[in-house]
């Protein structure tokens, strides 16, 4: 039984407002409960545009979860395997030079891979600045970084432990591309969000005219450098690839990540047959736990927080955008939590995480 309805919902909003939140907040609960949907702040503040329920938020990592959903039902119908070897699938003109044969799909997918990662969150520097030397505007697919790959290290053997890689899960984009023949956005919509009814999320690259798509910004300098400018905001549109790729980017509405989630779980009419039990529960896992970040890692998902605050999903921080989309296995609450601000979801989805636990089981 969830908790939605024991929420202190006036004293969420009113904390929301104090932070200067924008954003969504969306939280479903029973099948027979009314979601609780919060909307506030700007999606583009040069227009004066508001927030509101539909408006379209990059996901950052929370695309692994697609990522993650894709293969697995390519698993179901026998396109692929995870144990299938990356050397298997990929030319030597689109893998990393310094690649263990021995690395599978299974690997890529829960940081166990060893590869050498083009946004190394451990000793790289910070992702936008990957974009300073790299045109951002010319990263447009998978195939865009293999560039930034090809002459990277390995960071340890296959298997050999859990650390978190955005460069894999990009090789997993590019091998879904080589095994199908089809783009990978287009497999992430016909494999993921056609099936679960996401008719509100895609891939669209940042020159795109799509709208409801909130424009991601960055937190003025608090001390900005003698000479610049004073401490301004400022858009996120050269510190992200132009297109989202398979580690992140995305674009989605709170309510079509609950449909994600809901497929994940095996949950409502069009999740419960979205995948088969097996692969559903390989794919949940936890098969590994990281040492640094203390969470378990399933196959693009990731398994956080104990007792009544147990969940799994996956969250994501990019520059401009943060996601935080989890759904709670002892009660079953599905949590979104999205903002259009650098690291901007991760402070109220912790507060909403206090409120449901004070709420009881």
């Amino acid at each position: 039984m969830s908790r939605l309805g024991r929420l202190d919902v006036a004293g969420y909003q009113a904390w929301l407002a104090e932070a200067e939140f924008h954003g969504v907040v969306h939280v479903a609960g029973d099948d027979d409960e009314e979601p609780l949907t919060i909307a506030m702040g700007l999606a583009d503040r040069a227009a004066g545009l508001p927030i509101h329920p539909g408006t379209r938020f990059g996901i950052a990592s929370t695309t692994k979860l697609l990522t993650g959903l894709t293969v697995a039902r390519l698993v179901d119908r026998g396109v692929m395997r995870y144990e299938d070897r990356l050397i298997d699938v990929l030319g030597v003109d689109l893998r990393p030079r310094d690649l263990d044969e021995r690395v599978t799909i299974q690997h890529l997918l829960g940081h166990t891979s060893g590869v050498g990662d083009y946004a190394d969150e451990y000793d790289g520097p910070p992702f936008e600045t990957i974009w300073e030397t790299v045109p951002s505007g010319a990263i447009r697919g998978p195939r865009d970084i293999v560039p930034l790959m090809r002459d990277l290290p390995r960071t340890g053997d296959p298997g050999e432990a859990a650390r978190y890689n955005n460069g894999a899960y990009v090789l997993v984009g590019l091998a879904l591309e080589e095994m199908t023949g089809r783009p990978f956005p287009e497999l992430v919509r016909g494999e993921v969000l056609a099936p679960l009814g996401m008719t509100a999320s895609g891939f669209w690259a940042f020159d795109d005219i799509e709208p409801d798509l909130a424009v991601g910004y960055l937190r003025p300098d608090p001390e900005p450098a003698p000479g610049s400018p004073a401490a301004i905001w400022r858009t996120n549109i050269y510190a992200m690839p132009a297109t989202g790729l398979p580690d992140g980017g995305a674009q989605a509405t709170a309510s079509d990540l609950v449909r994600a989630l809901d497929g994940l779980v095996g949950r409502g009419e069009l999740g419960a047959g979205f995948l088969t039990t097996a692969t559903r529960q390989r794919m949940i896992g936890p098969h590994a736990v990281s040492r640094v970040e203390k969470v378990g890692y399933g196959l693009g998902v990731v398994h956080g927080g104990e007792g009544s605050s147990a969940r799994i999903g996956h969250s994501g921080e990019d520059p401009g955008f943060s996601s935080r989309c989890w759904a709670y296995t002892a009660t079953g609450e599905r949590v979104v939590v999205q903002s259009n601000v650098t690291e901007g979801a991760w402070q109220p989805f912790r507060r909403l995480d206090e409120l449901l636990s004070a709420a009881g089981v």
